[in-house]
């Protein structure tokens, strides 16, 4: 009992001596350009621009405009934009926007965070803010010089009693008042730097309370669904500035390495375990590499080319005597058969007649396909009562007589 109270008043000093440490909301987290690129990607376009690539954004309601969709929320860190566009709010804490007359609004990538990377331009009746140009610079300390001024198209306009707590779209000033509105309002730029952060700290949070009447609460950075970075982790810390966006040469390498297609010479391996085409005519034999050997997939047709003449039999030993033996006057389809050419071969010419049919010996082809010589035509015995006779029968009549 004793060991168990001495344990409890010993943890007890060591809270009252060492206080528990609030929660840090920094979160160093990896950012790159090739993350955003794969980010970004589903939800609209990269081109190539003046400052390296820039990334439209796809299915925007007509008139759309950066920092829009969403609400404003008053952090630790200032005034901070909570977005409700579907790709998240990574474009609104990283980077800038610039309008581009062929594209319309395009987001440039940057790699240092901030709340909200725009300019303010407010009075008691509104307040309206525009996003930074690309080409903003600033040191390490922070920003609170001279304002950056855009042009009064490019601003969003709300009621200063709007400001806080509903959705921009909602309560959002017709664009085409906005000329009328600029010249009634004052221009703001300020950032400052804490522990390595960027804050917005351009409109002081008591003068939006005077000019609205209401009181407004400092909210968790996690509850505009943001995630603060230190800008001493990137390129700030060397350069001693901070730029809002990357450099062009580094966002075309980024967006090229991401984008690039794969190479022909690749192409090879990804199709490894194809197999060629084999291109075949109508009834030939298909390969079939299972077995090694030929599948007849249909019957073979006989090719043209091939339609040859009908080969001439040779004859046999027997046969050749007894066509030797016919009369030459007379033609071979009309010679008499010989008496022996009906009876069955001898033995002997059978034996005789097998090894020459085995060996097809070119001269024997030759000489059995050759015709024979053509035969030298007889003059035929003249006829009685032919026309040479006739006058002689002529000449004894007319002794007679």
């Amino acid at each position: 009992m004793n060991n168990f109270l001495f344990t409890t008043l010993f943890l007890g000093a060591l809270t009252m001596v060492f206080p528990a440490q609030p929660a840090n909301a920094q979160v160093e987290v990896s950012v790159t350009i090739g993350g955003f690129y794969d980010e970004l990607a589903p939800y609209g376009r990269w081109i190539d621009c003046r400052y390296g690539h820039c990334w439209v954004p796809a299915r925007v309601t007509a008139g759309w405009q950066p920092y829009t969709n969403g609400q404003w929320v008053y952090t630790e860190y200032g005034w901070t934009w909570m977005s409700d566009d579907p790709w998240g709010g990574n474009p609104y804490h990283y980077g800038t926007w610039t309008f581009l007359d062929r594209y319309g609004w395009c987001w440039v990538p940057g790699t240092v965070w901030a709340p909200a990377w725009v300019t303010w331009s407010y009075s008691n009746n509104y307040v309206g803010w525009a996003p930074l140009p690309p080409t903003v610079v600033f040191g390490v300390s922070g920003y609170s010089g001279r304002a950056v001024v855009v042009n009064a198209t490019r601003y969003v306009f709300v009621p200063m009693n709007r400001f806080i707590g509903t959705n921009v779209t909602s309560v959002r000033v017709p664009a085409q008042q906005n000329a009328t509105i600029f010249r009634q309002t004052n221009p703001v730029t300020r950032f400052e730097v804490s522990g390595g952060i960027v804050r917005n700290t351009a409109i002081p949070v008591a003068t939006i309370q005077r000019a609205a009447g209401i009181r407004i609460e400092t909210r968790s950075i996690s509850d505009a669904r943001a995630t603060p970075r230190s800008m001493t982790a990137g390129t700030a810390a060397k350069s001693r500035q901070v730029a809002v966006v990357a450099p062009a040469r580094e966002v075309k390498a980024a967006v090229a390495a991401r984008s690039q297609p794969v190479s022909r010479s690749a192409a090879p391996s990804a199709e490894k375990g194809r197999k060629p085409e084999v291109r075949r005519e109508p009834g030939s034999a298909m390969p079939d590499s299972r077995q090694g050997s030929t599948v007849q997939r249909a019957p073979v047709e006989p090719k043209r080319q091939e339609q040859k003449a009908p080969k001439v039999r040779e004859a046999s030993p027997a046969e050749s005597r007894g066509r030797a033996a016919q009369p030459p006057s007379q033609p071979r389809q009309q010679a008499p058969k010989a008496p022996g050419r009906a009876e069955a071969p001898s033995s002997e010419s059978r034996r005789e007649a097998a090894p020459a049919e085995r060996r097809q010996q070119p001269p024997a082809r030759a000489e059995a396909a050759r015709p024979a010589p053509a035969q030298a035509a007889q003059p035929a015995p003249p006829k009685q009562g032919s026309e040479r006779g006739k006058p002689v029968e002529k000449e004894k009549k007319e002794e007679k007589h």
